[in-house]
């Protein structure tokens, strides 16, 4: 009787001291291409890690560090927000100049509709802080990858932008600080202008709500509401080892500008 109350005393201080912790999703994206790409993320002790055949991506919340990786080229480039949205700055201002040597080469006639066009664009996609984001419930339900699921909408200005089905009994916040990632996420855009969808995914209202479950859908819709479904189609909940959240060996590091091929 002792070495079995022993044994349970064992388990139950296994699984509280977070041994079963992490998880593993697998996810479907669509945009208004009808193309389907697959993702796999993770998340186990304020580390993130998504992984597209195309793309890889590690976040350590706790020492403010964002990598990207290129699988292909087996290249990657790391640092912290604050810097990687400086070098950002810094690539903009070198597309601006491959932009007006592209322009120079146009007809007097056609330069300045050309780069009035390209202005707006830019402007729509890089515009300041929305006046106001507003989240409500929809009070809609559904079952995804075996989950109940709640439906909250994202209003910017009052359009709405953004579908987050949440699933309460994924309780990622465990393993995620959830204002310190919302935190970061802001620091990616502050320097050089907010994209209003990012914008949207850092805001505390968002964030409040992402504390209270898991997204297992996310529909994010641009300002013609065309569309983009994110859709997980597997969870996990389970222990996940450090190398998980580490690039494969053999990768070097490279120049943000050279990696994502901003160099002029």
């Amino acid at each position: 009787m002792k070495i079995r109350i022993f044994m349970l005393a064992v388990l139950f201080s296994l699984s509280a001291s977070g041994v079963f912790a992490g998880w593993e999703f697998v996810e479907n994206t669509k945009g208004d291409d009808a193309q389907t790409d697959t993702q796999t993320s993770c998340i186990q002790d304020n580390k993130m890690k998504f992984v597209t055949p195309d793309h890889i991506m590690l976040v350590d919340v706790d020492k403010n560090t964002v990598t990207f990786a290129d699988p292909k080229r087996k290249a990657y480039w790391t640092g912290t927000p604050e810097e990687f949205a400086a070098q950002a700055q810094k690539n903009m201002e070198n597309m601006d100049r491959m932009i007006e040597k592209q322009l120079s080469q146009l007809p007097a006639n056609q330069r300045e509709k050309v780069r009035q066009s390209l202005v707006q664009e830019m402007s729509r996609r890089f515009q300041s802080s929305p006046s106001k984001i507003e989240v409500k419930a929809a009070k809609q339900s559904d079952k995804i990858a075996g989950h109940s699921v709640e439906k909250y909408e994202v209003m910017m200005n009052g359009q709405l932008r953004q579908e987050l089905w949440i699933a309460e009994d994924v309780k990622v916040n465990k393993d995620l600080d959830i204002k310190k990632y919302g935190n970061m996420m802001k620091s990616f855009q502050s320097p050089f202008g907010r994209n209003d969808q990012d914008a949207a995914l850092s805001s505390p209202e968002v964030m409040e709500v992402i504390s209270k479950g898991w997204p297992l859908r996310k529909v994010d819709y641009d300002e013609d509401g065309y569309p983009e479904r994110e859709e997980v189609v597997k969870v996990e909940n389970k222990s996940l080892p450090d190398t998980v959240f580490a690039l494969p060996a053999g990768y070097r590091q490279m120049p943000m500008s050279e990696l994502f091929g901003t160099t002029p």
